[in-house]
Order: structure tokens, then sequence, then C-alpha cells
């Protein structure tokens, strides 16, 4: 049997384990999911003679898409922890409709997509007619207290509107991995078409909030910020964003984005000659606005969906977009005024500029940037406690950052986009954690 055949046998197969959902309890489930990850990282390979990896894997030394899939389910086992079962619908999705699109998709052949000419018309077929059923089936499977009271139909158009989407998702170019997005996404589609009662209403300000994404989208593009896909996508998450908490939550993309381009663009000439500068001079495309804005994005439609918890996805969107900022001013302004330059882990001293290497000034300016979103988010109305869990997630997340880059990254495990949407989320999740516990 080839390899690549064996590889999509194991990927649709492991989805056996969803079924263990609503049969054990929450925090097991996420457990599993960890020990999945190290199984991944440390044993699997071992065991099958590294014969699941493809031949440019092997020769870098790792699988990142067997990575990705175990620590996506861990970050919608958190998501949807109290409803595990849109887990197990992104994990259907993942399983079924991406694992039979890339196993049967390539032989049934057909026209490509117009955006990317090595996805075919055929696979996105069967990825929907495959995938939707296939995972309907799944949640069927579950003990039926895990379907949250939902009809059949009801679960049926949910699954079906989210396999769609993330068949969509699956075949747009440049995302960062297919076993990050398209689980993602199909979970949080189906959690939005079960819950949504009704069609929410636009924010007073919309017309306004619309003319700024516009206004910014043609400025990024114009300027070369970032390319044209690129700056469509991102206006595509601004809208998200938008709809989530209006012109508030719109100014946190504001902040980061200008202060991002500044610290950028600041003394770009001496980052040149020390090897610091961004690929491309800087310019951004559709993957960097899905690392740094994905996760905003997915807060604020859940915060215009559901309105009874926007507070929580408010404050959610606000620390990932802390953490993006943080992130970003620590690395630009760091590598030009740090005077020691330590490993995150060690604290050995290294060379500045290597992946999960820090000083104190880079670290110290990156909790500044965090502190200003909390600060905006507390000149909106926010209350002070609401403003610090902000603030401190975003310095937490970007420590993670730095966490990943000295360790996954640096061994080639992720690359700069997963480590950038890795953090966004993370950051999310810490800011839940304190919500959920203190406020």
């Amino acid at each position: 049997m080839q390899g690549e055949h064996k590889r999509k046998i194991v990927h649709i197969t492991m989805v056996a384990w969803a079924l263990l959902i609503g049969r054990l309890e929450p925090w097991m489930i996420s457990l599993l999911c960890v020990g999945a990850l190290v199984h991944n990282l440390f044993v699997l390979p071992g065991i099958s003679g590294r014969a699941l990896e493809r031949e440019s894997e092997k020769q870098v030394g790792y699988s990142l898409g067997m990575l990705v899939y175990p620590s996506i389910l861990f970050v919608l086992s958190l998501l949807y922890y109290n409803q595990q079962v849109i887990m197990a619908v992104g994990w259907g999705i993942m399983a079924f409709g991406d694992g039979f699109a890339g196993w049967l998709g390539k032989p049934l052949g057909g026209p490509s997509w117009s955006w990317h000419d090595r996805k075919r018309l055929g696979g996105t077929a069967v990825f929907f007619l495959l995938g939707a059923p296939l995972t309907l089936g799944l949640v069927y499977l579950l003990p039926e207290a895990s379907r949250l009271g939902f009809s059949l139909a009801r679960w049926s158009l949910a699954i079906g509107v989210a396999t769609l989407a993330a068949a969509l998702v699956e075949s747009l170019p440049g995302l960062i991995d297919d076993n990050f997005s398209v689980p993602l996404i199909g979970a949080v589609t189906c959690h939005l078409m079960l819950h949504i009662p009704a069609v929410p209403v636009l924010p007073e300000a919309w017309p306004t909030g619309l003319t700024l994404v516009l206004l910014l989208t043609v400025f990024s593009i114009v300027s070369k910020k970032i390319d044209v896909p690129g700056g469509l996508t991102g206006a595509i998450l601004s809208g998200g964003i938008f709809l989530g908490g209006g012109l508030a939550s719109l100014s946190l993309l504001f902040v980061f984005f200008f202060a991002g381009t500044f610290a950028s663009k600041w003394k770009i000439g001496e980052k040149v000659k020390l090897g610091l500068a961004q690929e491309n001079s800087g310019r951004r495309s559709m993957r960097h606005a899905v690392a740094n804005g994905g996760m905003a994005a997915a807060c604020g439609l859940l915060a215009w969906f559901f309105p009874d918890e926007e507070t929580l996805y408010l404050g959610m969107l606000a620390a990932s977009m802390a953490s993006a900022t943080a992130d970003t001013l620590s690395s630009e302004f760091g590598n030009l005024y740090g005077r020691r330059f330590v490993n995150v882990l060690t604290l050995k001293p290294e060379r500045r500029g290597l992946d999960g290497v820090i000083s104190l000034e880079g670290t110290l300016i990156g909790a500044i940037g965090s502190l200003a979103i909390g600060i905006v988010t507390l000149l909106w109305g926010a209350s002070l406690p609401f403003a610090l869990a902000v603030a401190a997630a975003g310095v937490f997340g970007n420590w993670i950052d730095s966490v990943l880059g000295a360790t996954l990254q640096r061994r080639g495990l992720m690359n700069n986009d997963t480590v950038n949407a890795a953090n966004t989320i993370i950051a999310g999740l810490f800011f839940q954690a304190l919500y959920l516990a203190l406020m």
C-alpha cells in the first residue's frame, strides 16, 4: 500500500476516537487530545518508520499536519468544553471531508478552481457529498444527550452548511494548514447554525464601520502593506470584528494595524543590514491576515450572533488583538533596542532574531502594546478588571509565542504563521479562563 493511502486511512479512521465524546468527561477528552499530540510527536514516527510522512516531510524531519491535527482538536475541546459535540463535527468534517477529498478528488479530476489550480471541483464535491452525511452519522452515534436537543433536520442543515464552508476554505490558497482551518471553520459554522435564533441586526454605526473597513482595505493594498488576496481576506475578517463589537472592536484592529505597520517600517534600513527585516519588504498576504486576525474575527461573529455571551466573546477578541500587537511590537522593537538576548526557556544568551529569543526591552515594549489594547477597551466602557485581563492575556499569548518559537518552530514543527495563529487563540482562551474564574 502506498504511503499516501496509509496516511489517508489513518487521517480518516482516527475520528473513531470522537465516539468517546459524551461518554467521557470533557476534561478527559481534552487530555486525550494532549496525549495524541505527544504520541504523534514522539511515538508515531518510531513505530511507523516514518511511513506516514511524505518525502518532503521526511527531509525536514516532521509532519506539520500530524501535529496540527490533535492540536486543533485540543483547542476545540476547550472552546466548546460543555458542548464537545461541536468538536466532533469539526473533527468529522476534517476526517471525512478533507480525508476523502484528498484521497478521491485527484482521480476524479475535473476543472480547477480559478483561485487555486491545484484544487479541483471534483475534490470539493467529494468533500461535501461524503463529509456532510458521514459527519451527521458520527453525531448520531454519540449519546442522545450530546446532541443538545436539536432535531435531525436542524443538525442536517447545520452540518451541511458547515461542511460547505469548510470545503470552500480548504480550496483557498495560502492558508496555514487544512488540519487547522477546516475543523475550526466547520465547528464554528456548525455552532452558529445550531444556535442562531434569528438573524442578528447590524450595529447602529454600520455605514461608518463599512466605510472604515473599505478605507483600511484600499489603503493597505495601495500602500503595498498587503497583497490583493490578503487585503480582501482582511476585509472579511475586519467585517467580522466590526459586527461583534461595532466601532469599539474595530478600533482595536486599527491600533494593531497602524502600530504594527509603524513598527515594521521603523529603521527598516538598519533591520535590513542586520538581516532582521521581514520577507517581501514586509508585504503581508492572506495567510498573515488569517493568522493574526482569524481568532478575532471568529470571536466577533460569535459576539454578534450570541449577544447573551457578547461580553465574553468581545474580551476574547480583544485578548487576541492584544497578543498580536504585543508579538509584533516586541519583535520589531526588541531586535533593535534589546541589549541582552536570551532563550525564553533557558535564559541563556543567544543570537537575536532566532525563534524564541527575547530581550527585556522587547518584552516590556510588547507588554506596553498589550496594555494599549486594554486601555482602548477601558475607553470604550469596559471595567478595569476586564481591561487588565485583556492586557494580561495579551502578555501571556506573546510569551507562548516565544515558547513555541524556542521549541516547535525552531525544530521546524511549526512556522511563523501557525505560531502567530496559536498565540492569538491561546490568548483568547486565557482570557476566557480569567473571565469565567474571576468575573
